[in-house]
């Protein structure tokens, strides 16, 4: 069984004190509201969109910021940039954004595989870390894991990511010049997650990469 890690700790650990630009990151966090990823019945009694167990875990990572941002479709007030990664220009949109901000720390969790441009993201992430020395942290679904496709947390998703893909994906990537640190990961903010896992076989949720600039990774 290989070892996990739990993704929204790691990233807490990374964004400490960090200028931090968080992909996607509005999607997130409303995660847990029913009907958005499924009914989620077992969901805590008393729980709103932002205060259930997961909204709480994800907050986490922008308490231990230096500075946090977040670029996502949705135009809300804590969207600072709101960018549609589907949309012909957005690609000039996230090489200007990530210019001006110069982030320490790029976030790009279970996101691209919800986008159309999802390589060239790569290739500006991929730029940010050789210009700015930033360190980033994407993750991807784990499409080998059968509970995904029974319990349909992957209806909305465009592409499939199994984990010898996605390992391709990031590796053929301009972000290939840098160092790579592939890490298992899982959710472990609700006890039913162990259960979820123990039934999936062990395999991960997703497949996580730290990207840090070639012989820095000792800076995380």
């Amino acid at each position: 069984m290989t070892k996990t890690t739990d993704r929204l700790e790691f990233a807490a650990k990374l964004s400490r004190g960090k200028r931090v630009l968080d992909i996607g990151g509005r999607g997130m966090a409303p995660c847990d509201r029913p009907g958005v990823y499924g009914p989620n019945l077992l969901k805590l009694k008393g729980d709103t969109a932002d205060n259930s167990p997961f909204a709480r875990s994800y907050h986490r990572i922008a308490e231990n910021a230096k500075d946090y941002r977040v670029l996502d479709i949705r135009n809300e007030p804590d969207v600072q940039y709101v960018v549609n990664l589907s949309e012909h220009g957005c690609v000039k949109r996230l090489h200007d954004i990530l210019c001006d901000y110069q982030p320490e720390l790029i976030l790009c969790m279970e996101t691209l595989e919800h986008v159309s441009y999802h390589y060239e993201v790569l290739n500006e992430i991929a730029g940010a870390v050789s210009r700015y020395g930033s360190a980033a942290f994407i993750t991807l679904p784990n499409n080998k894991n059968w509970i995904f496709n029974v319990l349909g947390w992957n209806h909305d998703h465009i592409i499939a990511f199994f984990p010898d893909i996605a390992d391709r994906f990031i590796r053929r990537s301009d972000l290939s010049v840098h160092d790579i640190q592939r890490i298992p990961c899982f959710q472990k903010y609700l006890w039913y997650w162990w259960l979820a896992y123990a039934l999936s076989g062990f395999q991960s949720f997703s497949i996580g990469f730290l990207i840090t600039p070639h012989n820095q990774r000792a800076r995380i």
